[in-house]
């Protein structure tokens, strides 16, 4: 089986690492990536995807979205916030074979009152929200994306947080709110320079951004349980800027009463199998995992506290890979296709 993909909005970050594993996957093959003004060669943009594809981006227009939708089997969105969410109901409503795998935020968050909230604008398909299915498959959501049409992809530093603090959750050990400290590269800000994003902020410099107030905190104690109402999980999440490429860093200080050997067994139990996920005897490095899907774990246990470090990709397991992961789920194909690879380790 050959499964037909296009990529809708292939000129950032996000939508140059999906296009990069799926050229090599081995299982799919990508029919288009669009651009809403970009119609050049895909390698004159991404030099590095030289001599592995002859595509050339196709600009993007109502006609083309249709055709698109029309010929593939899935498509990805890879834009920001707010045009997925006006563009793919009516696609799939449309066209029903096709199956949508959104890498923005614009279906992670269940009530639509806190979509305006935490994304500052009103959601333009509310009655839509419940059909998406978040794309986590390590932390419970496995079976039901084996079904799904639309797929929440989740956002980069909720990733490494919720793999940080869910078999905590899972197990029912969390005592308290749990406190997070996540680190991210350059490259989570997106193509465009900002300030603030741009490398001349970032070289020899560190800061916190948006602390209690970004925009993956509803994402993250959705997902671990909790909600609106206050319920369930309580998580203080702060975070930082710091000078990488790549590469996000989690500390989750998690309050728990119960000791060592509980807190260890719930993180092999819910991660043992997992085929990305890696216990580690020492907190790990960021260049294990760059370039890859994988993350890696440690958990560390002291007074009335499990502290937990993640180390990720932004773009491989934060955004990309997770997403390629969740399209073999949806298509049948082994979870595992096209995402085996070592990290750079330099």
């Amino acid at each position: 089986m050959t499964l037909r993909v296009a990529i809708l909005g292939g000129t950032g970050y996000g939508g140059m690492e999906l296009l990069r594993l799926l050229l090599t996957h081995g299982k799919v093959r990508v029919g288009a990536i669009t651009s809403r003004s970009n119609d050049k060669p895909v390698a004159a943009t991404w030099p590095h995807l030289r001599g592995f594809t002859d595509l050339a981006f196709t600009l993007e227009t109502p006609e083309t979205l249709e055709r698109l939708a029309a010929e593939h089997d899935v498509l990805f969105q890879a834009k920001p916030a707010g045009v997925s969410a006006g563009q793919s109901p009516g696609l799939l409503d449309r066209h029903p074979h096709l199956k949508v795998i959104d890498l923005s935020g614009d279906f992670r968050l269940k009530d639509p009152t806190q979509y305006e909230a935490w994304y500052g604008s009103r959601h333009p398909a509310p009655d839509r929200l419940g059909e998406a299915v978040y794309g986590l498959p390590e932390c419970g959501h496995r079976e039901a994306l084996k079904k799904a049409r639309l797929v929440a992809n989740p956002g980069c530093h909720a990733s490494a947080t919720i793999l940080a603090l869910w078999p905590l959750a899972r197990a029912g050990l969390l005592a308290g709110r749990a406190s997070v400290s996540s680190v991210t590269g350059s490259s989570g800000s997106g193509s465009e320079p900002a300030k603030g994003t741009h490398h001349p902020e970032r070289f020899m410099n560190f800061k916190a951004y948006r602390p209690l107030k970004h925009q993956h905190l509803p994402e993250i104690v959705g997902a671990l349980g909790g909600g609106p109402s206050g319920g369930g999980a309580r998580v203080d999440f702060v975070p930082h800027s710091a000078p990488l490429s790549r590469g996000i860093h989690v500390t989750a200080f998690a309050p728990v009463r119960v000791g060592t050997e509980a807190v260890d067994r719930a993180f092999r139990e819910a991660y043992g199998q997992e085929p990305f996920l890696r216990l580690t005897s020492e907190p790990p490095e960021l260049r294990s995992v760059v370039g890859t899907n994988y993350a890696d774990l440690h958990v560390t246990h002291g007074d009335g506290v499990a502290v937990v470090t993640v180390v990720t990709d932004n773009l491989g397991k934060g955004m990309a890979g997770t997403a390629v992961q969740n399209m073999n789920l949806v298509a049948g194909l082994p979870e595992t296709t096209g995402l085996h690879a070592p990290g750079m380790g330099l």
